[in-house]
């Protein structure tokens, strides 16, 4: 569907109606589009592996992190409780010498890179589902939809989409590039991988490298 920049708010209306999965796996469904990924998607994935190599894919959570506090969010502060010089001068209070090492991170749940909830956005004041805003999330947290149901669910069959490299130059998109279906379709039929319903697809722009590089 294309974006009327005429009428921005009448485009995006029709595409949230044309789109919308609410109902479609009952009134009480807390999973979205997470229902596609089922055993038999994670088997598909299982069968792929040949050598057992694992590959991470975190980010340093520090104090040099990305926020600049837009929105009031900041990097994450990390705090000792109990260190090394406090077990070596005995003042822990455990017995046999035996001392240990404790600390506190505080930080806001979006001061990096993050997994949305189905409670993290709300269209004319409904959550997911058309369930009414105020009665999913509030100050207690969300309590229909948080990212909790999610967590035995998000185990599958990874497809990797290194748009940066294939629509980029020197493998990086500029910033503020927009990806569209047709980026992703045109690297997927560079790298020839098929992207299919269930599959968990990772899309690479090249940002990261370039951050840690400046």
């Amino acid at each position: 569907m294309t974006l009327d920049r005429t009428d921005p708010e009448g485009a995006i209306a029709r595409a949230a109606k044309a789109y919308s999965n609410w109902g479609r796996w009952g009134e009480d469904d807390v999973l979205g589009t997470l229902n596609f990924l089922d055993g038999a998607k994670r088997r598909e994935g299982a069968a792929l592996v040949r050598r057992g190599v694992s590959f991470s894919l975190s980010q340093r959570f520090d104090m040099n992190g990305p926020q600049k506090g837009w929105r009031r969010r900041t990097n994450p502060v990390h705090t000792m409780l109990d260190t090394g010089t406090d077990a070596a001068l005995g003042n822990q209070g455990f017995p046999h010498g035996i001392g240990g090492a404790d600390d506190v991170i505080a930080m806001p749940l979006q001061c990096s890179t993050q997994w949305d909830g189905l409670g993290h956005i709300f269209d004319h004041g409904k959550a997911w589902n058309g369930r009414p805003a105020e009665q999913v999330v509030t100050s207690d947290g969300d309590l229909v939809t948080g990212i909790e149901h999610m967590a035995p669910h998000v185990a599958g069959q990874g497809v990797l989409l290194d748009v940066g490299r294939v629509v980029g130059e020197g493998g990086e998109l500029p910033d503020g590039f927009a990806i569209t279906e047709e980026h992703l379709a045109a690297t997927a039929g560079a790298h020839g991988v098929r992207v299919g319903r269930g599959d968990i697809v990772l899309v690479r722009t090249g940002r990261l490298a370039r951050a840690r590089r400046e």
